[in-house]
Parts: structure tokens; C-alpha cells; sequence
């Protein structure tokens, strides 16, 4: 392709200069009637008749009104702040502060609409992140050894032995044969007078009258038949300890078993995290039968509750034992409650 010559550039340059158009679209201008000139230097003709068409086709007054029409499209493109501030100081800050207007305003409704949604999408978005425990994804870990309670005795209270009355007396001491010079005439013998209301004694003492020596009486002959009219039946005593503990029917894992399978997780624990032990008392009679069952130590939430429901569903245990003996035996089974 035929390009055109730097000299037939400047030759279109300077008439585009002559014509006042506006420097702005110059380079622009230029560079169409330039590529307009090529084509049609590869058709044929002679540059000096395309310049001489180029001349005719933009012409003086085609270029000034161009350059007006230009001019009016920018002062179209100019905002209303553009307007007001021409030829003032555009560096202060109301200017920037007007300018900027739009985008702040824009921010702001974009960011209040945004947080809106947040709100208004947080409890959907809660529930999908954080979904509601299911039965499956709740595991049980059961501990069952026996805990022995040795219960306190109470000290015996301390009784004081009444002392009985000392029986009044009088000195008398058996005659004895002295010399004459030996014989002390204060040792004289009682009156009978004295010896009515004391006993005779080897010291006088000033006791009580009314004493009376009170035999006791001999033991009674018991009968080989025992008396059974009036006597209560003895109450079976509950134990703590034992040689034989009680133990449920298949052992640790057919009671862990029943308890995974029956055992309910209360949706207020598990909605609230709760977690920990519940202890549960109960009385395995000496028959296996479960009685007595209450929760003597928990963590609430519904937790005890349960755990005493699920006790008192069990199935007769094997009974304790003491010298062979089938007794009943107090027994404690703590139960965890703990949530994946």
C-alpha cells in the first residue's frame, strides 16, 4: 500500500492549522484525511488532485463548524459542578466535596442495602452453617462401676450412769479385849436406837433413809417355742457393700446397648450444649426388681429425668449377694450425656 510522504503530511497539516480547527481535533482530523489520501493514491490518481478534493470535500467553514460542534459536545459533557465552579478556585474543598457526592451517596445506599440483606439473611444463613443436631449424630458413653457409699454412723450419745444413793450407817465395830490402860471410851457401840433407821457399818456416814437393797430376781426359764403372736416380721436390710454386687442380665455392653436404644437426648440440652454426668441411686431387691430409682446428682435441662426413665425401664437384674445369700443392694450408675 502507498503511503504518503512526510512533506505531503506537513502540506495537509499546515492547511488544517490555517482553517482554525480546533487544536484538540487536529491529530484526529489529520490522521483521516491522511488515510483517505492513500486510498485513493492506490486507485490511481494524482496526489495533487486529491489534495485538491480533500480541500473541497472539508473546507474552511466545514472545519469551523466542526470545531463548534465539538466545542458544544464538551460543554455537554460538563457536570453541574463543572458549571458552577468555572473560574473559581476548584482546590477548595467544596468542589471536592460536590464532585464526590454521587459515588458517596452511591457507597452508602450500596452498603445500606447490603447490610439489610445481612440482617434480614442471617437466621437462614445461621441455620445452614449451624444445623440442628440429629439423633444419629448424638453419641452416649456409658460408665457403669459400681460406686460404694459407705454410709457415716453416728457417734453413740453418751449416757450418764446414775449413781445410786450411799445407805445411811452407823459405826460399829466387834468388841475387842484390851488392858485396861488400852481402852479408849470414844469406841462405844451404837445404840439400838441408832441401828433402827442405818446399817451397821465400820464408819458413820450421813446417808439417805430410804435406801432398800433390792434383790434381783432370778433369770426366767425361756421356752424352747418361739412367740410369734405380736411380733413384727423383720424389715430386709438394705446393704451398700456386698461379697456378690448385683449386675444387669448380659453385662456392661447388653445395658449399654439398652441404654443407646432407649436413651432420648432432651432437645433444651441439646439446643443449650449441655453436657456431664447424672447419677442415678436405685434398690436392686433381692428378686433382680429395680425400686427406689431417683437422680441424686444431675445437670437439669431434662437430663435427670431421663435418665430415671430409662433406670426404671430395665428388666430384672441379677441380685447381690452376701454369704450366698440373695439381699437387696443400693446401687449407683452414673450416665454421661455428651453431644458430638
Amino acid at each position: 500500500m502507498k503511503r504518503l510522504q512526510e512533506n505531503r503530511i506537513d502540506l495537509i497539516n499546515k492547511y488544517l492549522q490555517a482553517s482554525k480547527l480546533n487544536p484538540e481535533l487536529l491529530p484526529e482530523i489529520l490522521d483521516h484525511l491522511a488515510c483517505e489520501a492513500e486510498e485513493r493514491l492506490w486507485d490511481g490518481k494524482p496526489f495533487e488532485q486529491i489534495y485538491d478534493n480533500l480541500m473541497e470535500t472539508a473546507d474552511t467553514q466545514a472545519l469551523l463548524n466542526l470545531s463548534v460542534d465539538h466545542k458544544n459536545l464538551l460543554a455537554m459533557k460538563k457536570s453541574l459542578n463543572d458549571v458552577v465552579f468555572e473560574g473559581r478556585n476548584k482546590l477548595y474543598g467544596a468542589y471536592d466535596l460536590r464532585k464526590s457526592y454521587g459515588q458517596t451517596i452511591q457507597r452508602s445506599v450500596l452498603m445500606g442495602v447490603t447490610l439489610f440483606l445481612l440482617l434480614v439473611m442471617f437466621p437462614n444463613l445461621y441455620a445452614r452453617l449451624v444445623p440442628e443436631s440429629k439423633p444419629e449424630d448424638i453419641a452416649y458413653i456409658i460408665e457403669a462401676n459400681p460406686i460404694d457409699i459407705v454410709p457415716e454412723i453416728a457417734p453413740k450419745p453418751l449416757i450418764e450412769e446414775e449413781v445410786a444413793p450411799a445407805p445411811k450407817t452407823e459405826r460399829f465395830l466387834p468388841p475387842v479385849v484390851l488392858p485396861d490402860e488400852d481402852v479408849i471410851v470414844e469406841n462405844l457401840p451404837p445404840a439400838v436406837e441408832d441401828l433402827e433407821h442405818a446399817e451397821p457399818a465400820v464408819e458413820t456416814v450421813e446417808g439417805s433413809e430410804d435406801v432398800i437393797n433390792i434383790i434381783p430376781p432370778a433369770p426366767e426359764v425361756v421356752s424352747s417355742k418361739p412367740a410369734t403372736a405380736g411380733i413384727e416380721p423383720k424389715k430386709e436390710e438394705i446393704f451398700g457393700v456386698v461379697e456378690q454386687a448385683p449386675q444387669y442380665k448380659g453385662g456392661l455392653a447388653e445395658m449399654g446397648a439398652f441404654l443407646q436404644k432407649n436413651l432420648r437426648y432432651p432437645s433444651g440440652a441439646a439446643r443449650a450444649g449441655i453436657e456431664g454426668r447424672v447419677f442415678v441411686e436405685f434398690t436392686v431387691a433381692s428378686d433382680g426388681k429395680i425400686e427406689n430409682v431417683t437422680a441424686i446428682k444431675g445437670i437439669g435441662f431434662g437430663c435427670d429425668e431421663e435418665a430415671v426413665r430409662v433406670v426404671k425401664m430395665m428388666k430384672n437384674w441379677v441380685p447381690g449377694k452376701q454369704a450366698g445369700v440373695p439381699v437387696k443392694v443400693r446401687f449407683t450408675l452414673p450416665i454421661i450425656f455428651q453431644l458430638d
